[in-house]
């Protein structure tokens, strides 16, 4: 079973003041709300909430992240990871740094409970909402031994999450071609998902301008979830990205460029 990503949303009790953090640092996040259903992610599911989430994207002059590794995993292993989720960099002001004291990215391995096991992270500024001592992203069973590929498709991916940008599968032009009753059997049998959990995470389409940016849907982006044809209305799967492709580093330099514009940039 491969795994998926399944970005961690923030407890009812932490929204209001995350909100207001997220305008903060980024007044142009006031701009950008939505109402999405939310449940906990895991075999029993939970109850779902509405939720309105601002965006949750770092200011517009860079991003500087310290990272922790709660577990002390080996320096060669250290090093790469951080070296993938410094790809972003090629073409954006954005770097992450490690730190031996608490970082403002702190990644673990958790391979259980299965509630904390997975592929996961908070999206952008949600981050500095979470307790000090737990982490804000997870590579589950990430070693040396991972192949270069799998870093390439997950750890971009989830350094992605962390710097603002959701899933681009949940557009409502893809999410349409989704056959429902299809991908609740699915990612029941897949990932042991309750139906509300597969609604949230892949049935319900997010705006527009929370997403990778592009005038149409990217299936390449590193933003992107596999998807099989057999949940598919046409029979046709999405392919979902590999690696970061020239849509996602264009996007991500519009959000982050270099070099900030001394003019009024255009949304």
């Amino acid at each position: 079973m491969a795994i998926v990503c399944r970005p961690r949303s923030l407890p009812a009790s932490k929204m209001a003041a995350a909100a207001r953090h997220a305008v903060t640092i980024n007044p142009a996040n006031a701009v950008e709300h939505r109402l999405v259903l939310r449940t906990p992610v895991g075999r029993r599911g939970g109850p779902r909430r509405l939720a309105l989430l601002k965006g949750r994207r770092w200011p517009v002059t860079g991003v500087k992240l310290s990272v922790q590794f709660l577990d002390r995993p080996p320096k060669d292993l250290r090093a790469r990871i951080l070296s993938h989720m410094n790809a972003w960099g090629k073409t954006t002001n954005v770097l992450f740094t490690e730190t031996s004291s608490t970082g403002q990215v702190r990644i673990a391995r958790l391979d259980k409970p299965e509630s904390m096991s997975g592929y996961w992270s908070y999206i952008g500024t949600e981050i500095l909402e979470i307790d000090k001592n737990e982490p804000t992203l997870n590579l589950d069973s990430f070693t040396m031994q991972v192949s270069e590929a799998e870093f390439k498709r997950v750890v971009r991916h989830e350094a992605g999450h962390t710097l603002g940008f959701e899933h681009e599968h949940m557009r409502s032009d893809l999410v349409k071609r989704i056959d429902p009753a299809k991908a609740i059997a699915f990612f029941d049998r897949d990932q042991g998902w309750t139906e509300a959990e597969t609604r949230a995470q892949v049935l319900t389409p997010l705006s527009e301008a929370s997403l990778m940016g592009t005038t149409e849907s990217d299936p390449m982006s590193i933003m992107c979830y596999q998807l099989p044809g057999s949940i598919m209305k046409d029979g046709k799967p999405i392919v979902g990205g590999r690696d970061i492709n020239a849509r996602d580093f264009e996007f991500a330099a519009s959000v982050y460029p270099k070099k900030v514009s001394t003019t009024k940039r255009r949304r």
